[in-house]
C-alpha cells in the first residue's frame, strides 16, 4: 500500500501549468500490506513499513556526475530499516531486495510509462488532475 506526498507549492504548480517545479518533493510511503476475511469479506490492511521513495524535482541538473540524479530528478529510496541515509537496497515487488547504485538501472524502467508525466505516475497523486 502507498501513500503519497508532496511538498508545499507543488500540486498547485503542477495544476498550473502541468509540470513540477524545481525543488519539489514527491514522497511515496511504502506499506506491506496483509490479506485476510473478515465478516464483511476480504480485506486488505496495512501490515508493516517498508521504507519511503523520494523524488526531488531538479529540471536544471544540478548533480551530472551523481549516479541517482538524473532526467530531471534525484531518485532514492529509504529502508524502515535504516532512514537516515537513502539505500542502494531496492525492495521489489517479489519481495527480492536488489542492489541499486543507478537510476537508470534500478527506477527508469518502472517509470518508463510515466515520461509523458515527467516520469511520475499522476494517477497517485489524485489532486494533481484537478
Amino acid at each position: 500500500m502507498h501513500v503519497l506526498y508532496a511538498s508545499p507549492g507543488t500540486i498547485e504548480a503542477y495544476r498550473k501549468d502541468g509540470h513540477f517545479p524545481d525543488g519539489a518533493i514527491l514522497v511515496k510511503e511504502v506499506y506491506r500490506a496483509a490479506t485476510g476475511a473478515m465478516t464483511t469479506g476480504t480485506v486488505s490492511h496495512v501490515d508493516s513499513l517498508r521504507g519511503w521513495f523520494i523524488m526531488v524535482r531538479d529540471r536544471n541538473g544540478h548533480h551530472p556526475a551523481s549516479d541517482v540524479w538524473g532526467d530531471g530528478w534525484g531518485w532514492s529510496w529509504f529502508d524502515a530499516a535504516n532512514p537516515s541515509a537513502a539505500s542502494r537496497n531496492l525492495p521489489m515487488k517479489d519481495g527480492i531486495v536488489r542492489p541499486t547504485f543507478d537510476y537508470k538501472e534500478n527506477c527508469k524502467g518502472c517509470h518508463a510509462p510515466a515520461v509523458a508525466t515527467e516520469w511520475i505516475y499522476i494517477e497517485g497523486y489524485p489532486p494533481l488532475k484537478h
